[in-house]
């Protein structure tokens, strides 16, 4: 488009709001009406500026678009950003009410459109081109809208990753952390660089995060690894322990507590501070000595971890995986507690954890179940370990992730072959769940 006069300045001088503050104003109150994550998210003064005088090649981002639609009704993107010509689109004039036979051929241009981009491998450019506008938009100076979109972006996949299958989050993530590359290959202010880089690394352990519960743990590893070093790059160490943390999974899961433990030793000798990562890592060392049949270390480590995270600030105890809750130190317990046979600590510590739990994560509850069976098949409690175990199956919220598929056969392999009904029931249960390819497990020292 040339420089010339478009519909949203005019729009917005009979409004008296053509300025870049008086329209983010506005803007933030249209988009807190659509969704309160996209407050602050208003456009650069520069991106605004190409907006009023006609110079923007594509549409805008696709949540600009919809909040440019919620301030303006009856206007479309494409018309609001189209030079202004008072005898056609004047809007003193402009009837706002709905064209029933224009939405119906617009809904069927939709239609075809969608068939023709699958037909022609377009679907990606249609799902990144908005952020590719974005990014070129944003390459000499990202707005603060802009960074905060992407932190809070990436808090809310930190969050959603345990509650809805891991791999539904995996494009998302994809797409924002492409963002945050093409950000950082341009130089950006010191400040505006680290949080980029923070950003990063969030978005890389929620990816370790999708792969190893796909049982993708070489790539994990990577992750994680890729993920700690950017903390550290954007001096956070905090970050750079939960990515530290995250990456106990791996020899937590290849049954390798020594190797757990020479992961997370060395940092938690010099560790001052009370954070939740700390006391995350004293809950895989606790698990590690109960793995290992030592009970006074186990008590040991588990007590450090509870007592780290009684003394952590209300506020860092947050949910999804860049924090460590109580209920998830309680289901470490339990497990320490369930490999060493006692299966009293581990219904209490169980107990504690699936009460305070959200019920609808995919795989904490599944696993605090494991543990409690695991206890109770080991005291000869065969019936009643059936029970809990398959709950823990039939539970709809329940998803395989390769832990849960893991402890599992874990629990399986401590049960007889007698054809008893509550081990066929379970079998049964077991049938219905995806076994793991140990083929690309890790290697044993993690």
């Amino acid at each position: 488009m040339s420089g010339r006069l478009t519909l949203l300045k005019a729009l917005l001088m009979k409004r008296h709001q053509v300025t870049h503050r008086a329209f983010c104003l506005e803007y933030d109150k249209a988009a807190r009406s659509i969704d309160r994550s996209l407050v602050g998210s208003s456009p650069s003064k520069e991106a605004f500026n190409r907006w009023l005088n006609g110079r923007v090649r594509t549409k805008p981002h696709s949540d600009h678009c919809r909040v440019l639609e919620r301030m303006f009704p009856g206007h479309t993107v494409a018309e609001l950003l189209a030079p202004y010509d008072p005898g056609t689109n004047d809007p003193s004039t402009r009837d706002t009410r709905p064209n029933l036979q224009e939405a119906t051929t617009n809904r069927r241009e939709v239609f075809h459109l969608g068939a023709a981009t699958m037909a022609l491998g377009l679907t990606e450019s249609l799902t990144r081109g908005p952020d590719l506008l974005e990014q070129v938009l944003d390459t000499r100076n990202v707005s603060e809208g802009r960074l905060t979109y992407l932190e809070d972006a990436a808090d809310r996949l930190g969050e959603r990753v345990v509650k809805t299958p891991p791999t539904d989050s995996l494009s998302t993530t994809l797409v924002h952390l492409g963002s945050i590359r093409e950000l950082l290959a341009h130089r950006q202010p010191i400040e505006v660089q680290r949080r980029l880089v923070r950003v990063g690394a969030k978005l890389s352990l929620v990816i370790g995060e999708i792969m190893f519960c796909a049982n993708q743990w070489p790539s994990a590893r990577r992750w994680y690894t890729s993920a700690a070093r950017a903390a550290e790059e954007a001096g956070d160490r905090y970050l750079a322990d939960i990515a530290l943390a995250s990456a106990a999974y791996l020899p937590t899961y290849s049954a390798d507590p020594q190797g757990v433990l020479s992961h997370v030793m060395p940092r938690l000798e010099s560790a001052t501070n009370a954070t939740p990562a700390i006391a995350w890592m004293w809950g895989f060392a606790a698990m590690a000595h109960a793995a290992l049949g030592d009970r006074a270390a186990f008590e040991r480590t588990n007590h450090k971890s509870r007592v780290t995270l009684e003394r952590c600030a209300a506020d860092m105890l947050r949910p999804g995986i860049f924090s460590f809750q109580p209920e998830k130190q309680a289901f470490y317990e339990a497990r320490g507690w369930a490999d060493l046979g006692e299966a009293v600590g581990a219904e209490d510590a169980a107990t504690r954890a699936l009460v305070a739990f959200d019920p609808a994560l995919t795989s904490n509850p599944a696993l605090v179940r494991f543990s409690y069976a695991t206890a109770l098949a080991k005291a000869g409690q065969v019936e009643q370990a059936c029970h809990i175990a398959s709950a823990a199956i039939h539970d709809p919220h329940t998803f395989p992730t390769m832990a849960v598929v893991l402890r599992a056969h874990e629990f399986d392999a401590l049960l007889t072959r007698a054809a008893a009904p509550p081990t066929i029931q379970w079998r049964e249960a077991l049938a219905g769940l995806r076994s793991p390819d140990f083929a690309v497990a890790p290697h044993r020292n993690g």
